[in-house]
């Protein structure tokens, strides 16, 4: 079960690789049963320019470009967070909640698009119209995108950091939908924070998805940005080498859940990049185990997954 409903496995794929229906219904029949429509906004954006995606090491101060393709395939993602025009992604949810089949769970990722000279109560009414559309196309569940940069700061930080502000963000949506409504945390610097957002974010949100990335600068082997272009100079590090950072926050979450800090879903990311790491995570507690960048070099992961479970049960 997930957030109320059957599913017939807690495996899935995270916001990102999943584009469009096509890529919904794909990784359906590829046997991954949660499934997360790509990032969309109420307006059109387009991708920063190629390269997007870089191997990297991810290092201990940043992530530093690797010549080849590491064995745990650690990358960077500078895109953006495009988005097709609304009229197009909705109609294109509908066709992707038409063709996943039965015990299978569509979630929709939204996040809010700030306007030139616009504010904070602007921005929430951004992610609630999305997240709105998103339900009537008939997503599962919402997936509030909040490991994004906070336009109303000076100094920089993720708008999940500001507590206050991600509060009326999830309040807006959960008062505008009937859809589960998921907070997409980002890592946090100290478990005390993590703790203390879960907590008052808690009663407006029916789950956590943690940890999708981890944001940092990236260099090439010469010191200089890995990707060129203002506003490039960080970029969301994922794939296996976040495992570490990723698994433990997700743990402590578990924990203080189990401690009875608050009932809430919770859908593990980050660094997934075996079946050995996706039974370990739902072992522990999670919900599910999402995958992005696994799901992307390894295809026929959640076979292998599948195999594993039959075997267990066996």
């Amino acid at each position: 079960m997930l957030l109320g409903r059957p599913v017939s496995s807690s495996l899935g794929v995270a916001a990102g690789p999943l584009l469009n229906s096509k890529w919904v219904e794909a990784y359906a029949r590829l046997g991954f049963d949660v499934l997360t429509y790509a990032t969309v906004r109420s307006t059109f954006q387009a991708a920063y320019a190629l390269p997007n995606i870089r191997h990297v090491d991810n290092r201990e101060l940043a992530a530093v470009v690797s010549r080849q393709a590491n064995n745990g395939a650690t990358i960077a993602v500078s895109l953006g967070e495009p988005s097709m025009e609304p009229d197009v992604w909705r109609k294109d949810v509908r066709r992707a909640k038409e063709r996943i089949g039965r015990g299978q769970f569509l979630i929709v990722s939204v996040i809010g698009t700030p306007r030139p000279g616009g504010d904070a109560e602007a921005l929430i009414a951004d992610y609630a119209r999305c997240a709105g559309w998103a339900a009537e196309a008939g997503a599962d569940a919402i997936e509030i995108h909040l490991a994004t940069p906070d336009p109303f700061v000076e100094q920089p930080q993720m708008i999940f950091e500001n507590v206050p502000l991600a509060a009326r963000i999830l309040h807006r949506t959960r008062t505008t939908v009937d859809a589960p409504v998921l907070a997409r945390l980002g890592a946090f610097k100290t478990p005390r924070l993590l703790h203390e957002t879960a907590t008052r974010l808690a009663p407006w949100a029916h789950g956590y998805v943690l940890v999708h990335s981890i944001n940092r600068k990236v260099f090439d082997d010469k010191g200089a940005p890995a990707f060129e272009g203002h506003g490039r100079e960080r970029a969301d590090v994922v794939g296996a080498q976040t495992f570490t950072v990723a698994a433990r926050q997700v743990a402590e979450m578990l924990a203080w859940r189990k401690a009875g800090a608050w009932d809430r879903a919770i859908l593990a990311v980050g660094g997934i990049s075996t079946v050995e790491r996706a039974r370990e995570v739902l072992r522990e507690g999670a919900d599910a185990a999402l995958v992005a960048t696994a799901a992307l070099f390894d295809p026929l992961f959640a076979a292998r997954f599948r195999q594993v479970r039959t075997a267990e049960v066996a």
